[in-house]
């Protein structure tokens, strides 16, 4: 438990704070973003899956911490495995939601200033393409032409989520909410 220790107890109640959200706005978002993804025969995922990976990176943007994002995988994981939601990849949630918080972690050392509108929308689009992939390659197994297109709307789909964040982020430091 020494990789916690460098989190304090604000920390990690905000990174699981951020996860919580991540995971209640799925059924929210899920059936949203499959009306208009659907008919134009594209995956939903890769569609919304900004709207998830922008609380990822709003829990690395408030803690600061190598790890945070590593840690709201991990704690996505558990919670989706114990609930039994979300999909039924078993196991593989451990990966397909771990992965990109993992990835999202080593791209953040480029970013000194994490508070950025440049870091939130290249962290957000870089782990949004890793989740998506991951799910396009390991759960699909989608052909290539499929997995460029995939990759290119999970990339436009994580620059909007990062913009969201940055608003999110940028509204509770003007509010003096955030560290």
């Amino acid at each position: 438990m020494s990789i916690l220790r460098r989190f304090s107890t604000r920390d990690l109640i905000t990174i699981a704070i951020m996860a919580a959200i991540g995971i209640a706005i799925k059924p929210l978002i899920s059936p949203l973003s499959k009306l208009i993804s659907t008919p134009l025969m594209l995956p939903g995922g890769s569609f919304a899956g900004g709207f998830y990976m922008m609380w990822m990176v709003l829990a690395v943007a408030l803690t600061g911490k190598p790890g945070a994002a590593t840690l709201f995988g991990v704690i996505q994981a558990v919670v989706v495995l114990i609930n039994g939601s979300f999909g039924n990849h078993g196991a593989l949630s451990l990966l397909t939601y771990t992965l990109p918080g993992l990835v999202l972690d080593l791209v953040a050392f480029a970013f000194r200033d994490k508070k950025k509108l440049f870091s939130h929308l290249s962290l957000c689009a870089i782990a949004n393409l890793t989740g998506s992939l991951t799910m396009s390659v390991i759960i699909f197994r989608n052909p290539i032409l499929m997995l460029i297109a995939t990759g290119c709307l999970a990339l436009a789909s994580g620059i909007v989520g990062g913009y969201l964040s940055w608003l999110i982020h940028h509204e509770l430091r003007r509010l003096d909410l955030s560290a």
